[in-house]
């Protein structure tokens, strides 16, 4: 919860000293040259294949956006070195040409095709340099400046490979000629210190364009009273929750526009047997239980009934179970069954400090188990709600794999948006669980929920 307010906030997250003190660096460097991060479309030259692979391999573990290099900068690097093989984002000229020659021609394509925001030059340095090696990467270093100078909407960064120091010669070229460029230590650290930005820079944006993530938060910056000194601080004791019923929690969650499945109420089996007729099979039968939330853990859930006879058995089943639990059960609930696709999670937290906040996942019954959630702040737009689906570790299911075609991503993003402004229409409410929301091309639908309300005050 706490990561997702400084999200919200715009605040830049450091896993580790290493990457604060080069993220400084960069804010720093950029405020020297006067330049930005930008959207953070980064190309990425190097002296070396190995490294070129390297740094390919790594840049999903950063975040960093590397674009292909554009036809235009593919032909113009030709045209200057037409003895280069591999082209691509990142590149390695090296033994093209000399090496002014070589990173000269490189920077200056890729500077004027307009594809980056940010032109960086990968090099390392071994214990005590020799001459000559610091004279090399002085020419490269150059070639970043010269085709950069020009161009105030780049920012050029040099990255040494490891954290090690590159020689002062180096260092006072980065600030005489390239105006104090930033200077990055650590490849890892350096890479997500540019996404990081980037993103920061995206939100900076946004927040002066839109204002803040929540239109309270103005008033709140601008007040000056000590958290100590303040009222506020201290909350009052919570009030009891109360779990409403499936079939009340999926009427809520479904009048606040969200997609949910019909579940109808059945007294006995013969009514069960008859509800399922009219909807038309499959259907799912479910325990109306008192206190029951999670039913399948109970035994209280039947699945793909298809004929009279199996949705008669599985009702008489389902009280028994409840009577030898010694359950208070209300009835069932019959609902239709939705055709197979990827099962998610959606919820609603209230947290008594940052209010009410949004959660997605991979949902179903392995949900704790697979713990792959991404949680955001309410209110949320479209792109921030889509854009966390993206960060699921499983991401790639909602892409489609295996021949499965992508699930429908903007029905799920709307989903989102409409849960977290429930959260700030409703102070009432505390928690919500949709599991699973089953998603697929066709559309996404809740077929289970359960909603927590805070009980009135007597």
């Amino acid at each position: 919860m706490t990561d997702a307010a400084l999200d919200a906030a715009g605040v830049i997250r450091c896993r580790d000293l290493d990457e604060l003190l080069e993220t400084a660096e960069l804010v720093e460097g950029a405020r020297r040259t006067g330049r930005r991060v930008g959207r953070g479309r980064t190309g990425v030259v190097t002296v070396s294949t190995g490294e070129a692979s390297l740094i390919a391999d790594m840049a999903p573990r950063t975040g960093l956006d590397l674009p292909p290099l554009p036809p235009d900068a593919r032909a113009g690097i030709l045209e200057a070195l037409p003895t280069m093989g591999y082209l691509g984002n990142p590149l390695d000229p090296w033994g093209a040409a000399d090496p002014a020659t070589a990173y000269g021609a490189a920077f200056e394509a890729m500077a004027a095709s307009g594809a980056y925001d940010v032109l960086v030059l990968v090099h390392d340095f071994p214990y005590r340099s020799l001459p000559s090696e610091v004279a090399t990467a002085n020419q490269v270093t150059g070639g970043l400046l010269a085709a950069t100078a020009n161009r105030p909407a780049i920012l050029p960064a040099y990255v040494s490979l490891t954290s090690g120091e590159p020689p002062p010669e180096t260092k006072a070229l980065l600030d005489s000629v390239g105006g104090g460029a930033p200077l990055l230590r650590g490849a890892l650290e350096a890479f997500r210190a540019i996404a990081e930005v980037s993103r920061w820079e995206g939100r900076h944006a946004a927040r002066i364009e839109r204002g803040p993530w929540r239109s309270g938060w103005g008033a709140l910056a601008r007040d000056r009273t000590s958290y100590g000194a303040d009222p506020r601080a201290t909350a009052p004791p919570p009030r009891t929750p109360v779990a409403l019923s499936e079939r009340e929690s999926l009427a809520l969650v479904g009048a606040a526009g969200i997609a949910v499945i019909e579940a109808i109420a059945a007294p006995d089996a013969a009514t069960a047997v008859a509800i399922a007729r009219r909807i038309g099979r499959p259907v799912a039968l479910k325990l109306d239980a008192i206190g029951v939330t999670h039913k399948s853990d109970l035994g209280g859930v039947a699945l793909d009934l298809q004929g009279d006879d199996a949705v008669y058995g599985a009702a008489l089943n389902l009280f028994e179970t409840a009577r030898r639990r010694g359950l208070e059960v209300r009835g069932l609930l019959v609902e239709a069954m939705v055709p197979p696709g990827l099962e998610l999670i959606l919820g609603l937290r209230r947290d008594p400090q940052f209010g009410p906040a949004v959660l997605v996942g991979l949902g179903g019954v392995m949900t704790e188990v697979l713990d792959d959630v991404s949680v955001r702040l309410a209110p949320l737009d479209t792109a921030t709600a889509s854009a966390m689906f993206d960060e699921l570790r499983g991401a790639a299911l909602l892409r489609g794999v295996r021949g499965r075609r992508p699930v429908d991503r903007a029905l799920l993003a709307a989903m989102v948006v409409a849960l977290g402004r429930l959260g700030l229409e409703r102070p009432d409410i505390l928690e919500v669980d949709l599991n699973p929301v089953i998603a697929s091309a066709s559309g996404a639908v809740a077929v289970d929920a359960l909603v927590v309300l805070e009980a009135p005050e007597r």
